[in-house]
């Protein structure tokens, strides 16, 4: 199979800068303050003095360079020789939704999608033998719009009044990602045989793949406050946020790689059948002539509860308890590299698709230092996802160490040194590659002054 219909499977482009630096050294944990008032409005009044982060560094660009010729797509400016034969979507999706770390090996697509069976039982492998991921996700349903739009980029905010905001700025990024096998599929390889996938023709054995990309600029207006402190408990913070966006682009894909077989019932090769959906607004149709041209918009609604115990904290935040999202454009069908459908679509989001986020932290006094023990789960209309991180702190030094479970085994180590005029992160980071499995590593900065 060709790179560019692995890429349907496993994603389309995602842009984000998700967690700070510290975090990502202490595994992806998401620590209780206004760094995470997407995550829990309640947070926007936080005390800063569990989540100080520094400006962090996206190092992650630097792969964008032309001299990167896997992950880079202005190498095909520069090189296009190059770009063609070096250039994998994979990896560079990989890369663009860590654009917090530079990734040392990042995910490489493989060149086909093969279905065997052997006397161990049914394997899917690719060109080279290594086994694929059969299922993996990361963030909601790709199979429809959400009103949970990314963190928008730098945006400009406007203080109203106490506890009361308004924030606006553009954003970018993947909504969810996929990769699944049908119940057929799960099925045959749990019995070791492919005689019901064999049952029709096309087959109803397929490993299928989505994504989704999202791109607009949002409005958000938020309330924040202290609450009366609770004799026993703490402070309790509130919060609530209505957001609301104008769509600049939406896109979704779904592949299905189906296997194929001869006459005696052997596998003989694999059909590919695609599905996409691209909305963006009308104004660009003259430049973009996909048919695509439509309009996008959605608006939800958040709300959160905080509390800080002084040396405790906690949070829960409701992102999305009551949404909508809707895009019009057109929806293509491609099976083996021919269209065979094109026509006018509208899709709509969930009235409500609640995600939940749970998160907290302790401080320990020790008699050398100070330990900072910090965990979060979240879940509800996403993949689920939980960390658990780690701050050991000595004078102007602290070193950092997590675990995560978030599309696969992730970990964190970090370190962080305070000076008297610059504070500076580090933390070497992991996540398990989309589709084709096996552990990533990068490197993530950030720095204070």
């Amino acid at each position: 199979m060709k790179r560019a219909a692995v890429f349907l499977m496993a994603s389309l482009l995602g842009f984000t800068l998700a967690q700070g630096v510290r975090s990502l050294g202490m595994g992806g944990v998401l620590l209780p303050g206004p760094s995470g008032q997407v995550a829990n409005p309640a947070y926007a009044a936080f005390p800063s003095k569990w989540d100080a982060e520094g400006l962090q560094v996206p190092l992650g660009l630097l792969r964008f360079l032309p001299f990167f010729k896997d992950t880079s797509p202005f190498a095909y400016f520069t090189d296009p020789a190059s770009f063609r034969n070096n250039f994998d979507f994979l990896s560079f999706y990989d890369q663009a939704t860590h654009l917090d770390s530079f990734l040392l090996s990042p995910a490489r697509s493989p060149d086909e999608v093969v279905f065997r069976v052997s006397a161990n039982g049914i394997s899917i492998t690719d060109g080279q033998g290594n086994p694929l991921i059969p299922a993996f996700q990361m963030g909601t349903a790709p199979d429809r719009p959400s009103a949970s739009i990314p963190q928008p980029f730098l945006p400009i905010r406007m203080d109203l009044g106490p506890g009361t905001y308004l924030s606006l700025g553009p954003f970018m990024g993947s909504q969810g990602v996929r990769v699944a096998p049908s119940p057929e599929l799960e099925q045959a390889i749990k019995d070791g045989s492919f005689d019901r996938c064999k049952t029709n023709t096309p087959s109803p054995c397929a490993l299928e793949g989505q994504a989704s990309f999202i791109s607009g600029i949002s409005l958000a207006l938020g309330f924040s406050i202290p609450l009366p402190e609770i004799p026993g408990l703490g402070q309790v913070y509130a919060g609530v946020r209505g957001e609301g966006f104008y769509g600049l682009g939406y896109a979704e894909a779904s592949a299905k790689a189906r296997p194929t077989f001869d006459q005696d019932g052997n596998v003989s090769g694999v059909s590919y059948e695609a599905r996409y959906f691209l909305s963006y607004p009308s104004y660009l149709e003259g430049s973009l002539g996909q048919g695509g041209g439509g309009m996008g918009y959605g608006l939800r609604g958040d709300v959160g509860v905080a509390v800080d115990g002084g040396d405790w904290a906690f949070g829960l935040g409701v992102q999305n308890l009551l949404g909508l999202a809707q895009w019009s454009g057109v929806e293509v069908t491609v099976v083996d590299g021919t269209e065979t459908g094109r026509a006018p679509t509208t899709k709509k989001s969930d009235f409500s698709a609640p995600i939940l986020t749970l998160n907290g932290a302790y401080r320990l006094p020790l008699e050398v230092g100070e330990l900072l023990l910090a965990a979060d789960t979240r879940f509800g209309a996403t993949a689920p996802a939980f960390h658990l991180g780690l701050e050991y702190g000595l004078g102007p030094m602290a070193l950092r160490t997590g675990i995560g479970l978030e599309g696969g085994l992730r970990f964190g180590l970090g370190a962080g040194f305070n000076l008297e005029t610059l504070s500076l992160d580090l933390a070497l980071t992991t996540h398990e590659a989309p589709l084709v499995g096996g552990t990533v590593y990068g490197i993530a900065m950030a720095v204070r002054f």
